[in-house]
């Protein structure tokens, strides 16, 4: 009879280094009335609601002492726990509609002894409890409401009345009811993290069973992976002269521990080849940095993902395509090197498309954004050379990308260079807020600015430099003072005071005057493409910490990671 054919592969996942699962402390009233209740809105589409919500809970316990609590959005958990301590018995929060951060700050509720609950629509539920999971709070009462009726309800009372109704029960059970046992003592968190092995009567069925498993266990894109063989990694491992043991980082939202093994494994799967694997170590480097929002990447509702922009001699090394369709499938440097930060995103740092599915999600969780310079036909120094690197270095930078805009081409039509100009500082006023957000576009977001090879050209023909250009950009996007509310005005003052911001001065903030949308030091100028090229911008919120450890306003304007312990190529050494 014939041997089975035996298939093992080594696991992409990390260990979880996470909270160990403790449970809840915190006794729960038998009543509400007299109690002092925090309503906590997650955001402005939650107001209607909660009012319906205040309204019945005053009518089951009118000796309730009811207020609404608002914390702010960038407010550390301890300053959340600040707020609340001492002055509530109990909280209710919500209602979550997307996949950000405001649950990090209801487990330290709860662990300061605070009983509460938190809501969200009935999609999020999975994340949800994910998130109380990786704060070691897995018994975290959440309730849950309709998402097709939360999402239409119009901001219509008598609809989310309704809404309120169905889900009051479930509310006032989560924080009246006495905690169970397995609430109290809930089990530890079990993790597998040993070889795979798939067995068959060849490798095609072996392969099947390896390819299906991983579908079914969200390892995987839904595209057929290479097997991480022990062979295939030690193949991998070759092209860095970096300990597989090395640790780069701790990758949420799962927080999973990120060696260069892992790495490796999950380079195999996306089909790179071992002179890619310095390339792939950067980005994650980038991605795991204590001051880049990684988090935000994997959890966020519109479906980011990450641009990744490699710039130094490493890249035409390795075969990467910066010219003609840079931006399509075909070239295996830049579509490998993508995929494998993306099966990194889900096995290293447990983001499972099932949980953190962003609503619609995107295609660009795929491959990612990945550019590389046309240093040989840019009339300006590189990006790394700008940011005080040698020409023998390389380096990649790693950002969040919330979408981009299609700018200035160089077919189909023609028109002055001035023009074209005015295109580019058009495509920056594209989703900015002018109003509210002053901080976002000043002081955090990062626009990426790729310009076609010709234009380029053009532009240092007519005495522009990276540098003038953004300072030409930035001025043809002011605002003027009237335009903006008090709150704004308030902080563009504020900013001014602290001389912080380039092209803004004290004053500038008065009437008849104009204030710059963005900070010309956070935008960076990128030459890809054919000479017959188009330009594309591309918006981040930046390099921010995550939430959970609180927001920073000193964060670096860019997140550049060095490419180093390569072994088969001439660059990145």
């Amino acid at each position: 009879m014939k041997d089975k054919f035996v298939l093992e592969v080594l696991n992409p996942r990390s260990v979880r280094k996470m909270l160990p699962a403790q449970g809840l402390t915190a006794p729960r009233p038998t009543t509400l009335n007299k109690k002092r209740v925090a309503i906590i809105p997650d955001k402005p589409d939650s107001d209607v609601f909660l009012d319906m919500l205040e309204q019945l809970l005053y009518e089951k316990y009118p000796e309730a002492i009811i207020s609404r609590v608002y914390i702010d959005a960038f407010a550390k958990p301890e300053e959340a726990v600040a707020q609340i301590a001492g002055k509530y018995d109990v909280w209710i929060e919500g209602v979550k509609t997307a996949g950000h951060w405001e649950i990090d700050r209801m487990a330290p509720l709860e662990k300061a002894g605070i009983p509460g609950v938190t809501i969200t629509v009935d999609e999020y539920l999975p994340q949800r409890k994910r998130l109380a999971e990786t704060h070691g709070l897995p018994g975290l009462r959440i309730a849950t409401v309709n998402t097709e009726k939360f999402m239409t309800n119009g901001a219509s009372p008598k609809k989310n009345m309704e809404i309120a109704k169905e889900a009051f029960d479930d509310i006032i059970h989560a924080l009246t009811d006495p905690l169970t046992e397995e609430e109290k003592n809930p089990k530890p968190f079990e993790y597998d993290y040993s070889n795979l092995i798939f067995e068959g009567n060849d490798y095609a069925e072996a392969n099947e069973k390896f390819q299906a498993y991983f579908a079914e266990h969200e390892m995987g894109d839904g595209l057929a992976l290479v097997p991480p063989t022990k062979e295939a990694v030690e193949r991998m491992l070759s092209g860095t002269n970096r300990s597989r043991d090395e640790v780069l980082g701790i990758m949420e939202p799962g927080y999973g521990v990120a060696t260069i093994e892992k790495v490796a494994i999950n380079a195999v799967m996306a089909g790179a080849k071992p002179e890619y694997l310095p390339v792939i170590i950067a980005a994650v480097e980038g991605l795991v940095d204590p001051d880049f929002d990684e988090y935000h990447i994997q959890v966020c509702h519109v479906g980011s993902g990450a641009l990744i922009v490699v710039s130094g001699p490493i890249a035409k090394e390795i075969g990467m395509n910066c010219k003609s369709g840079y931006l399509n499938p075909g070239n295996r440097a830049n579509s490998s090197i993508g995929r494998a930060v993306s099966l990194c995103l889900m096995n290293i740092g447990w983001g499972l498309y099932k949980t953190e599915h962003c609503f619609a999600g995107t295609a660009n969780r795929y491959c990612n954004t990945v550019i590389c310079e046309n240093q040989e036909d840019s009339p300006w120094e590189s990006f790394a050379e700008e940011q005080g690197y040698s020409p023998e270095d390389s380096i990649v930078v790693i950002d969040e990308t919330l979408g981009s805009v299609w700018g200035p081409a160089g077919t189909m039509y023609a028109q002055p260079l001035e023009a074209d100009i005015q295109k580019l500082a058009d495509m920056l006023g594209v989703w900015a807020n002018t109003d509210t957000m002053p901080h976002l576009n000043l002081k955090t977001s990062v626009n990426t600015l790729v310009i076609y090879p010709a234009l380029a050209r053009q532009l240092a023909a007519a005495g522009y430099t990276k540098e003038k250009l953004k300072d030409e950009l930035v001025n043809r996007r002011r605002i003027p003072w009237e335009k903006l509310n008090p709150g704004a005005r308030a902080e563009y003052l504020k900013l001014a005071k602290e001389g912080s911001i380039p092209l803004l001065s004290v004053d500038d903030c008065q009437s008849g005057r104009t204030v710059p949308l963005f900070n010309r030091n956070r935008i960076r100028i990128i030459v890809a493409g054919p000479m017959a090229g188009m330009c594309v911008r591309y918006y981040s919120y930046g390099n921010y910490k995550s939430y959970m450890r609180g927001y920073d306003f000193t964060a670096k304007p860019f997140n550049i990671k060095k490419i180093h312990g390569a072994t088969l190529t001439k660059s990145g050494k």
